[in-house]
């Protein structure tokens, strides 16, 4: 224990005769003795731990006072702490008036924050520092009731000498912790008067006064808990795009956010407030009621009496009912059909992949055609594209797109040759609810809409029906298409590429396709070669697909014998590129990242001794040509073939077998 130095130790024990508690303080602060007055232990262990840490009991004054600076940012920091309090403190000081008690009021850290009392009391509190912004911590101001709430955490009242400082031996104090919602101690209530014996409801009445000041604290905090919640709901609430509309049991208007109100041109939302759905919107009391027995209904086309004239929205209703099941009303959500046409572009992945750079070729028609298609992506003209199957023709349709100044809108493509004939007018022109047997239950958007202001690619136009021909026609002179099953017209925006494997003119001519419609497509030709036509690009294409495909695949790229090519070169290509990618990934497959040979290429028993096509050949014939390619590269050695074509000996003497092949 180190030596503890007092101003005043020569005290002597006659001074506090008939005071036990002064006997016992005397002994241990003092002379650092054991008390011979039994002490509340924690209250003698709080004499010892200030003893020990050199407090002077005899001080005049605590040696720890805020500046007027720092005592007003310690009050900002508790205002509503005080704000609650102070009231409370009031109604006490009423009640105590001229019986000499002083009530104060400090934070978690001892740090007296409000002082309240008649002002004789008050002057003699601030003689001894008792005042606003001093610190009350016991190892700075010794062993108090405030310093010792807070470390119990229950009220306590210290009498007299039970204080550490001999200066606080005339006073009795009562201090009870103040808690939060949250069971958090946020301050000290303290009730202090002259000793003249017990004060045996002075404690009673600071816990009661604890507790209105803990209530009130609650309330304030649900309070501002509701506000909060109720702000930052709100603010969610009207930052959403969708708008959202809340209707009572009785189809009444109680709510709606601000998209809501800006999609209705209302300026002032609580104007509608108590008015009926019927009034703002074209639902029936019977439309609402069957969508009130659902759970919900998505992708509603509403329309709603606005400012300006009706609007069209896509609402999702949901009913609102009560954990009895009881149904209170609905929310409905409303969308743009704008909004909801781009969510379906973005999931169908509508927009152009490629490029001018991406059409490979050094062929001067190719090059010809290629100028043509730039200088037809600089207006918004229409375009006809004419070529055999496989020459790329999408890939010049997306070039065109990415090229031109609808390149950041979307890209839709259809194949009016692979669409059933009875089908393909709801795909180009969309459907309401119910216009058919088989429809879907919330109609479908065609792809007239999904490409409004980007491009709509319509390949193999040469197939669409003559009777779809003249709804096709009507569209393009107006610029405007109508769902089937509905009665409205919808405007659109788009620019129009065909493409065609025959040619048009000569349709016309038979009768299959109507001449109006052929000269408001064909603005703009491009004819694209056959491959036939540049096999001056056909190393240049090879070299491209098999990169790519080996990228792909994930293998190193391969060379082709010198047979191989001439077999690629003297093909007549009826499939043009696209045959050309299918025989080179078959190639690859079987050549394994070797060098590609003839016997990899399913063509070479594809042309008749007069150089025509004959019929393609099968599997089976294919994988036996394979197989005695293989055995005569390998000088007949059955296991080093079987090692080329990574299949078991047993396996390939069970095909050879089967195929009648002879070692």
């Amino acid at each position: 224990m180190r030596e503890t130095v007092l101003t005043d130790k020569n005290v002597s024990l006659s001074e506090f005769d008939g005071d036990p508690t002064k006997q016992a303080w005397l002994n241990v602060v003092v002379h650092s003795r054991e008390p011979e007055y039994p002490i509340r232990p924690f209250i003698l262990n709080s004499w010892i731990r200030c003893r020990e840490a050199g407090i002077d009991p005899f001080a005049k004054s605590p040696p720890q006072i805020m500046s007027e600076e720092e005592l007003k940012i310690l009050l900002k920091l508790n205002k509503e702490l005080v704000e609650v309090a102070r009231p409370i403190m009031q109604m006490i000081e009423i009640s105590v008036k001229g019986t000499g008690f002083l009530l104060s009021l400090a934070d978690n850290k001892v740090r007296v924050l409000e002082t309240i009392a008649d002002s004789e009391i008050l002057e003699q509190a601030n003689k001894n520092n008792y005042v606003p912004g001093c610190h009350r911590n016991a190892m700075v101001s010794g062993t108090n009731a405030i310093a010792l709430a807070l470390e119990q955490r229950s009220s306590v009242q210290l009498t007299g000498a039970e204080h550490y400082n001999i200066n606080y031996h005339n006073w009795t104090c009562s201090s009870a912790p103040i808690h939060d919602g949250k069971d958090n101690i946020i301050g000290v209530l303290t009730l202090s008067g002259k000793y003249t014996g017990k004060h045996k409801h002075t404690l009673a009445l600071v816990d009661a006064a604890v507790h209105l000041i803990e209530t009130q604290i609650r309330e304030h905090a649900l309070i501002d808990e509701s506000q909060r919640l109720n702000t930052m709901v709100n603010m969610v609430y009207n930052s959403l795009s969708d708008g959202f509309l809340a209707i009572n049991r009785n189809l009444e208007i109680t709510h709606l956010n601000a998209t809501a109100a800006k999609m209705l041109g209302i300026n002032e939302p609580r104007q509608i407030f108590g008015r009926r759905i019927e009034e703002i919107s074209l639902m029936d009391e019977i439309q609402l009621q069957k969508y009130a027995d659902q759970k919900d209904s998505d992708h509603i086309e509403i329309k709603f009496r606005c400012q300006g004239g009706d609007r069209s929205y896509l609402c999702r209703i949901t009913p609102t009912v009560t954990g009895g099941k009881k149904f209170v009303g609905m929310i409905i959500t409303m969308s743009e059909k704008n909004q909801m046409i781009n969510i379906v572009r973005q999931l169908s992945g509508n927009h152009s992949k490629y490029e001018f750079n991406d059409i490979i070729g050094n062929n001067s028609e190719l090059h010809q055609q290629i100028k043509l298609a730039k200088l037809a992506a600089t207006t918004d003209s229409r375009v006809l594209l004419v070529g055999e199957s496989g020459t790329g023709k999408e890939l010049f349709a997306q070039a065109i797109h990415s090229h031109s100044n609808r390149s950041n809108q979307p890209f839709v493509a259809i194949s009016c040759g692979s669409i059933p004939r009875d089908l393909i007018e709801s795909e180009l022109f969309g459907y309401v609810e119910g216009a058919f047997t088989g429809a879907r239950r919330k109609g479908m958007v065609g792809k007239f809409e999904l490409a409004n202001n980007g491009t709509l690619f319509l390949d193999e136009i040469n197939s669409l029906p003559l009777e779809l021909q003249t709804t096709l026609l009507r569209v393009l002179q107006q610029n405007e298409i109508m769902r089937i099953g509905d009665n409205r017209t919808i405007p659109i925006n788009v620019r129009i590429i065909a493409a065609s494997n025959t040619n048009l003119l000569q349709e016309t001519a038979n009768g299959n396709f109507r001449a109006d419609l052929y000269y408001r497509l064909n603005v703009v030709e491009i004819v694209i070669p056959p491959l036939c036509n540049r096999l001056d690009d056909l190393e240049m294409l090879l070299e491209h697909i098999i990169c790519k495909q080996c990228s792909k695949l994930g293998m190193s790229k391969p060379d082709f014998s010198s047979e191989a090519l001439n077999l690629l070169r003297n093909h007549n290509w009826p499939g043009n590129i696209r045959e050309l990618e299918n025989i080179c990934e078959r190639a690859l497959l079987l050549s394994q990242g070797k060098r590609i040979e003839a016997a990899h290429l399913p063509i070479q028993q594809n042309l008749s001794p007069e150089g025509k096509i004959a019929h393609p050949t099968t599997m089976q014939q294919n994988y036996r040509e394979l197989i005695i390619s293989t055995l005569q590269r390998c000088d007949g050695n059955a296991a080093k073939t079987a090692r080329e074509l990574k299949i078991g000996r047993t396996t390939l003497y069970r095909k050879m077998a089967e195929y009648g092949i002879e070692r």
